[in-house]
């Protein structure tokens, strides 16, 4: 299927769905679990600007705002039903409808933290270079890139298992590589966890992992 297709089919048939099938998660949401919060936390990182990809209907940038209260959060979102139900429960996170491989809502260098989970997974392959390069944009430099997404010990392609009326593929690899490569990005921290109990894993059973990915950016660091 044509690139643009799927991103179309996602949209269309997808994005709503996605939120409808885990709509319970936000009851049950506890921040205090939240690996990406507990990365900020941990590392004493206090962003004034932060951008969630994929943000759902904004429940971690709510949790962001009352960790960071002069923080701005701002969330990207392909689901309107998801933009609609965070825009009346979390009234102060900043909403925008679109994808990733489109961030022309935020300016170049806007954004201290960008936030990506489960997202790079299921992006074109004819794509995956303009969101990469999307991302870079509007992250400054000496900002900080999150990246959750399905743990691989190898690269695969798989059949999108939700969507029956046409063919979507899921990409799994491990998607911090692609940013270290460049040598303007470095590795802070990564965990590996079971995509079940959400607990560290270092078991042979790759196919149920997820890994969190916290990377620097220093477009300088690696020129001596």
């Amino acid at each position: 299927m044509d690139s643009k297709l799927q991103k179309d089919a996602f949209i269309t048939y997808e994005s709503d769905a996605w939120f409808e099938r885990n709509k319970n998660y936000l009851s049950s949401y506890k921040v205090e679990k939240d690996e990406v919060v507990s990365l900020l936390k941990q590392y004493d990182l206090k962003p004034s600007s932060v951008l969630e990809i994929g943000c759902s209907a904004g429940y971690r940038l709510n949790a962001i705002k009352h960790l960071l209260p002069s923080a701005e959060v701002h969330g990207i979102e392909p689901s309107k039903k998801a933009i609609e139900y965070g825009r009346q429960e979390f009234a102060q996170v900043n909403f925008t409808h679109g994808t990733a491989d489109n961030l022309s809502a935020f300016a170049d260098g806007s954004m201290d933290l960008v936030i990506v989970g489960f997202v790079l997974y299921v992006v074109d392959r004819q794509m995956i270079f303009r969101v990469i390069s999307e991302i870079d944009r509007v992250l400054r430099n000496n900002g900080q890139l999150i990246i959750v997404d399905f743990f691989s010990e190898t690269s695969l392609k798989t059949q999108y298992q939700h969507i029956k009326d046409f063919s979507a593929y899921s990409f799994k690899q491990n998607y911090d590589e692609i940013f270290t490569a460049s040598k303007m990005y470095y590795l802070l921290d990564k965990s590996t966890l079971n995509h079940e109990t959400k607990q560290k894993d270092a078991s042979e059973d790759y196919y149920n992992k997820f890994s969190v990915a916290l990377l620097k950016k220093d477009i300088f660091a690696s020129y001596k």
